[in-house]
């Protein structure tokens, strides 16, 4: 689900910059109050965004624990998780939504990234940093876009050839069991040009994604610049 895995880099960015206003830099009673008023807005809305995570993760458990329960199906549930993710999830991403962004930025085009054809851009749900920002330190990009199904596999799949990210590992074992045993239940797609925990990923960790609705995400962040960051602060 989008409130998973890909808000990972969407919240480091976040926290990131909430803490990291600077002090003032003059004694003048004006700059300290402008930088105090700044200070409290950003601690303000990480308040609103931690409570809001924590909502939507209590309602995922409970889902979740309804499912292992036995009290509703496997379709349920994913219906559930849905209809969280576009209440609860797209509220939390508009309250903590740091830098609007309407594309692939210079920096992630020369990567070799595209955007798909025929899908809607969902504004909600994206988000990006930059290295030129020295709040933020470090470029990421998150762009999300809703459609058919079988039309956002089809894009992923051009996405992810022009750029050369593989399919990733599990979806590649997923896809040959789905075929040796004639299974037709394999949904969604994903390509990643990094492996989690690994010590020989590249500077840049890409992630081309599909969900079971046809959602298409892609991801990209400066791993590399994000670790220095996190190690700065």
């Amino acid at each position: 689900m989008r409130f998973t895995f890909t808000y990972f880099f969407y919240f480091t960015a976040i926290l990131l910059l909430i803490y990291s206003c600077d002090e003032p830099e003059s004694k003048d009673d004006k700059i300290f109050q402008e930088n105090l008023n700044s200070f409290n807005n950003r601690m303000s809305k990480l308040d609103s965004t931690l409570a809001l995570m924590e909502e939507l993760q209590n309602e995922v458990d409970k889902v979740e624990k309804d499912k292992a329960l036995g009290k509703i199906s496997e379709a349920e549930a994913n219906a559930k998780l849905n209809q969280i993710n576009n209440s609860l999830g797209r509220e939390l991403s508009r309250v903590s939504k740091t830098n609007p962004v309407n594309g692939l930025p210079t920096w992630a085009k020369q990567l070799g990234l595209t955007e798909p054809t025929g899908m809607i851009l969902d504004g909600d749900f994206c988000q990006t940093t930059s290295e030129n920002n020295k709040t933020e330190g470090f470029n990421s990009v998150m762009l999300v876009y809703n459609g058919e199904y079988n039309h956002a596999i089809s894009q992923a799949g051009i996405i992810a050839d022009k750029a050369g990210i593989p399919m990733s590992q599990a979806y590649k074992d997923a896809l040959i069991l789905s075929q040796e045993y004639d299974i037709e239940s394999i949904k969604g797609a994903s390509y990643m040009n990094f492996e989690i925990g690994s010590d020989n990923n590249p500077k840049y960790n890409i992630s081309i994604t599909v969900d079971d609705n046809g959602t298409l995400s892609i991801n990209a962040t400066d791993t590399d610049a994000l670790i220095r960051e996190l190690e700065d602060r």
